[in-house]
């Protein structure tokens, strides 16, 4: 039971987290509460993790109870308040917790089946290595329509 390929993909993940985690620390609140294209910056960064909690969803699983409105997370609906902080960090850090245990349970050879619950939603095969992919890829291009919005109001990026 090899872990190499695994822990390569597991690699890319913790990278993205750790992009995410130097975002929220280095956004101000005038940024992280303003507009940008579409959403406010903060949904956009939130929406990144209620994406994990969609992916890694298995028949017979609970529910996960999102602390803001799951149409927000999921970008259904704008925002219309900005919450606190606080409550997307500790949210993003237990959807970070997720996927990391998700992934640390899988080896090489489990990489190839089928992930249940996702292919179930998207009504086409996922597997378990197209998961991974995708939480990585996913959490990026979230983090890089954040890191505009830092850009567009002068200030470096984190990535």
């Amino acid at each position: 039971m090899t872990k190499i390929i695994t822990e390569s993909l597991q690699g890319n993940i913790q990278h993205a987290f750790q992009l995410m985690d130097a975002y929220i620390e280095t956004c101000p609140d005038k940024v992280w509460a303003k507009k940008f294209g579409t959403w406010p910056v903060w949904q956009q960064y939130y929406h990144a993790f209620t994406a994990i909690a969609f992916f890694l969803q298995q028949p017979g699983d609970p529910e996960e109870t999102p602390p803001i409105a799951p149409l927000v997370g999921g970008l259904k609906e704008i925002a219309t308040e900005t919450p606190d902080k606080k409550v997307i960090k500790s949210y993003a850090q237990n959807m970070q917790a997720k996927a990391l245990k998700y992934a640390s349970e899988l080896d090489d050879a489990a990489l190839c089946l089928k992930n249940e619950g996702l292919s179930a939603r998207f009504g086409r095969d996922i597997s378990h290595a197209g998961t991974l992919a995708l939480i990585a890829s996913h959490t990026l291009y979230h983090l890089g329509s954040c890191d505009a919005a830092l850009r567009e109001n002068g200030i470096p990026g984190v990535f």
